[in-house]
């Protein structure tokens, strides 16, 4: 077979020695129809990612273990159908937090200097068994990062794909989005998936808590200031908005903004500019807004502590997060999903739960949500001796009240009904919808987001 008819497989590696330690690779694999793509740091290795099929990645630990470890397992998760192969010096294995490490993430390892035939051995293995990895995850052929930037939005009730199919039809624009839903539900992580699926990828996602702020220095927080614009203020500082500039900034808890910081988000939303506390230019900042509360703000305009042209401007893609206890038997699969994640973080071997404790997960109301089920994992893997998980402490939940309704909670229930078999008999034609409703456009939007219904 003649070279330019060879079918190369190519392997990404990882690498702070320099373009000499990538050639030393590159004369031992090329004659096996390897081609080598090389990356420098995190972000260039998930460029790549984004760009090149690959199924294999050779991790160089040489003078680096220390720093890989911090971001290697987050990498590891995020990628489950790769197979991570590592070049290490001999006696680092022999250490004890290193060896688990190993162990924990690596498919295979090599010892320097690389010995031709060990590596490619390690290679071929690794790249058979990334094979068989796509094939146990469901995966597409080959291992991109777009595949996975919604890997943690697990669940397959009807609630979380039509998150899903949101999240999707929403990263095709730059059009705010309205994130709601209790406590828990993980409104961040949808909001980073959006940003993860969009053309602003590969700029800055901030994530700023609102109500974590103190509300006299929200607006220098959000927007900057200048040089003394107030005591302390000792040098210019680079606001959220600004540091969010071709990105995407996700304010959560946006209902705990101050009115006059209001004021001023609204006219970024409508003209993308913003002014620095202190300063007098306006400044244009492109820069995508994602919102999320876990409040009514339709009771917060009512009530005057949030303005109602900002919600307007907000509420223009809505989405809702359901609650844990909505979403049937998701919360088996996502309990899962966290156990095996946090037995990895946690260097333990990897455990089950219990056919009670999967039982007692069905009937519990989940208060917390998600933050809650982890928070539960996590002590249940501390405190369980063997390979099973019990949460002895999760019991069916009873209820002090009589399972008739009240007539408002009917009410209710009933015209959520209505307006949902209205909408999916119209094929989700909102015109048709409201006609059949015999009411109008704006008023079947308004009930709409109301009862949080998916729009399709």
């Amino acid at each position: 077979m003649s070279p330019e008819s060879r079918v190369f497989r190519t392997l990404l590696m990882f690498s702070y020695n320099g373009a000499e330690a990538v050639a030393e690779v590159e004369r031992i694999v090329e004659p096996f129809s390897w081609e080598v793509v090389a990356a420098d740091d995190r972000d260039h290795l998930e460029g790549r990612l984004r760009r090149t099929p690959v199924r294999v990645v050779l991790i160089d630990l040489r003078g680096a273990m220390q720093s890989v470890m911090n971001w290697l397992p987050e990498f590891a998760r995020q990628h489950p159908c790769l197979q991570l192969v590592a070049v290490i010096e001999k006696g680092m294995e022999e250490n004890p937090s290193y060896a688990g490490f190993l162990h924990a993430y690596f498919f295979d390892i090599c010892f320097s200097p690389i010995e031709g035939s060990r590596l490619t051995f390690a290679l071929g293995h690794a790249w058979t068994m990334a094979q068989v990895a796509d094939r146990h995850l469901g995966a597409a052929s080959v291992c991109v990062t777009d595949a996975q930037d919604d890997s943690q939005l697990v669940g397959r009730s009807d609630a979380m794909k039509s998150v899903r199919h949101n999240i999707r039809r929403y990263a095709d624009n730059d059009l705010p989005v309205l994130v709601t839903g209790p406590t828990g539900t993980g409104k961040e992580l949808a909001a980073r998936s959006i940003h993860h699926q969009s053309s602003r990828r590969e700029n800055p996602f901030i994530a700023v808590n609102c109500g974590a702020v103190t509300p006299s220095l929200v607006q220098s927080e959000l927007f900057g200031h200048e040089k003394g614009a107030f005591t302390g203020a000792s040098k210019r500082r680079i606001g959220w908005v600004e540091a969010a500039a071709g990105g995407t900034l996700f304010l959560d808890e946006v209902g705990d903004l101050p009115l006059d910081t209001q004021v001023s988000l609204l006219r970024f939303l409508q003209q993308g500019e913003i002014q620095r506390v202190g300063g007098e230019s306006t400044l244009t900042v492109d820069a995508r807004i994602i919102a999320a509360t876990h409040v009514d703000l339709e009771q917060a305009v009512a009530d005057g502590t949030f303005r109602e042209d900002l919600y307007f401007r907000l509420d223009v893609l809505p989405m809702h997060m359901p609650a844990l206890a909505e979403r049937g038997t998701d919360v088996i699969e996502l309990a899962q999903y966290y156990l095996d994640r946090f037995c990895r973080d946690l260097g333990v071997k990897r455990k089950q739960l219990s056919p009670a404790t999967e039982a007692a997960m069905l009937d519990y109301a989940w208060p917390g949500n998600i933050r809650e089920l982890m928070n539960r994992l996590r002590r249940g893997i501390v405190l369980s001796d063997g390979m099973t998980v019990s949460l002895p402490e999760l019991e069916k939940q009873t209820s002090t009240r009589t399972d008739v309704p009240t007539l408002a909670e009917a009410r209710l229930e009933a015209e959520r009904r209505t307006i949902a078999q209205a909408v999916s008999h119209s094929g989700h034609n909102i015109t048709e919808a409201a006609r059949l409703l015999d009411v109008s456009r704006c008023t079947l939007h308004r009930l709409i987001r109301k009862h949080r219904l998916p729009y399709s």
